[in-house]
């Protein structure tokens, strides 16, 4: 599906466009989707905590899924193409966890904006992914000695690796435990922007390569 190649290359900077289009509607409207539909209830405060807990729930699950996925993804050169195809599977779910916790904070029309554009955008990478799988099936397949010896060789779950690209969302899940906690925008704005900066100087072009040169 040659229309998803740039979407296929691209995932973070068009998951990145997606929330800052979102995060652009506080712009119009200041109260986020939760607050909005509990602030006239008779126990606004109770609800509100009780949404975002659930809202925290899914943004622990998609970040989960989306680390342990990328820690346990194939690292071989001759089977990247499969690999690529199925591992990406889980990484579309752990997407769509979080992205329906972190919608929670925006307002509605920003709510719409995350929930609605990473539905489309996973939507368009599964199309992607499932064309490029079948590719593969279509192939001869290759010797068998070559594979089992790349499979002898493959290496272990890159926990570390995982953790660092997905940085930003771990700090995001501590936010919202924080936030849960107490309630309280400003602290929440702040870690947010705190995670944020971490997770952009953590997945930096210059400590990539650097991890690149020390693990060949």
């Amino acid at each position: 599906m040659k229309s998803s190649d740039f979407e296929y290359r691209h995932q973070t900077l068009i998951h990145q466009l997606i929330v800052a289009a979102a995060l652009l509607t506080y712009l119009f409207d200041r109260d986020d989707i939760v607050w909005r539909f509990v602030k006239d209830t008779t126990t606004p405060r109770i609800l509100e905590r009780a949404l975002f807990i659930a809202a925290t729930i899914a943004i622990a699950v998609g970040t989960l899924i989306l680390t342990s996925a990328r820690a346990q993804a194939k690292q071989q050169a001759r089977t990247r193409v499969e690999s690529n195809s199925t591992s990406l599977h889980p990484l579309f779910l752990g997407d769509l966890f979080y992205a329906f916790g972190l919608a929670t904070l925006f307002p509605l029309s920003g709510f719409i904006i995350l929930v609605g554009g990473e539905v489309f955008r996973v939507y368009r990478l599964s199309q992607c992914a499932n064309h490029q799988r079948q590719s593969v099936e279509q192939q001869p397949p290759p010797a068998s000695s070559p594979v089992t010896r790349a499979h002898e060789n493959a290496p272990g779950p890159r926990w570390g690796k995982a953790f660092q690209k997905e940085a930003t969302k771990w700090g995001v899940l501590l936010t919202m435990i924080v936030f849960v906690i107490t309630l309280t925008d400003r602290v929440a704005e702040y870690m947010i922007g705190a995670s944020l900066a971490v997770g952009l100087l953590l997945n930096a072009p210059f400590l990539n390569r650097s991890s690149t040169n020390e693990s060949s």
